[in-house]
């Protein structure tokens, strides 16, 4: 059975993402520290961190020093509950 390789929390930041500035379009590193600040309990020296990390789960793609691009994800969290639950071996 395949494991849930990306996170939760990745997914749903991911999905907020999506929500904001929508799939496959352009974000700046500013407004993606923004939404990361807002919602996530996380020191500001440890953010560029998760640039990396959502680049090697492939949720991001960085375009250049200061934008990054909202790739498309299999994983819709808000309508694929019962494949997470399958991934995690719940279900």
């Amino acid at each position: 059975m395949e494991n849930l390789k990306v996170g939760l929390l990745y997914l749903s930041l991911h999905n907020q993402l999506v929500k904001k500035f929508g799939e496959n379009n352009l974000i700046s590193r500013k407004d993606f520290f923004v939404k990361i600040g807002k919602h996530f309990l996380l020191p500001k020296t440890l953010r560029p961190i998760i640039i990396i990390e959502m680049t090697e789960k492939k949720l991001i793609e960085r375009v250049d020093r200061d934008n990054l691009r909202i790739l498309k994800c299999n994983i819709d969290i808000e309508k694929d509950a019962s494949k997470l639950y399958k991934l995690v071996g719940l279900y």
